[in-house]
């Protein structure tokens, strides 16, 4: 992989080099959700599994109400059916990656043309015993702060799972907000996997927070 990429395989690549406009990403991830299984696939992304396994070493309960944040083509989501969790709901900013997640018949209930920072418009406060979201936090696609949305999503005394690329971690303030939110005694740091695979262009940082305010 030359310095100047990102990913060896292009599509992700591109991805990554986004702007964090809502409509440029819902533009890109409509044109990319027919073959995204595939690139992911060849790229070896391993963090739907990884997320869904860290999650289940903590909520035990099948019954516990989940959202998948930004759920793609429903990777997560079908790593969470196979932990045996059955109350799975799933949004994205792309309807088209909706339309492959809903083709895996593993969601409760699937929104389309969601944008994470605007989500809660969409749902309401304190709705679910977990929320997940893995790939989103990366390059050209959320800023931290969307962490502080889906923190809103989760009930008190629920789970937040975040994974973050590394380059993302290293090149904005994720770091910072997570400090300042532990000291506002709003969350608390259940678990840290530090430069865990993600696939095999690069490593992530996966975070399982519980809300305590």
């Amino acid at each position: 992989m030359s310095d100047d990429k990102i990913s060896s395989n292009p599509a992700i690549d591109a991805a990554m080099r986004l702007d964090g406009d809502p409509q440029n990403l819902r533009d890109y991830y409509d044109d990319w959700a027919r073959n995204y299984n595939l690139d992911i696939t060849s790229a070896e992304y391993s963090g739907p599994a990884i997320s869904a396994r860290l999650l289940r070493q903590y909520l035990d309960d099948s019954d516990a109400s989940l959202l998948d944040a930004g759920c793609g083509t429903g990777l997560v989501g079908i790593e969470l059916q196979a932990l045996g969790y059955r109350r799975v709901d799933g949004f994205d900013l792309s309807e088209s990656m909706i339309e492959q997640a809903g083709a895996s018949g593993v969601y409760r209930k699937l929104a389309g043309s969601i944008d994470m920072m605007q989500a809660a418009r969409s749902y309401a406060a304190d709705s679910y015993d977990a929320v997940l979201s893995v790939g989103v936090f990366t390059l050209g696609h959320v800023p931290p702060e969307a962490m502080e949305v889906l923190l809103q999503l989760t009930r008190p005394g629920g789970l937040l799972l975040i994974s973050t690329r590394t380059h993302y971690y290293q090149q904005t303030d994720f770091q910072p907000l997570v400090d300042k939110l532990l000291a506002e005694a709003r969350i608390e740091l259940v678990k840290l996997l530090r430069d865990a695979p993600y696939n095999k262009d690069g490593d992530a940082h996966y975070w399982l927070f519980r809300r305590t305010g």
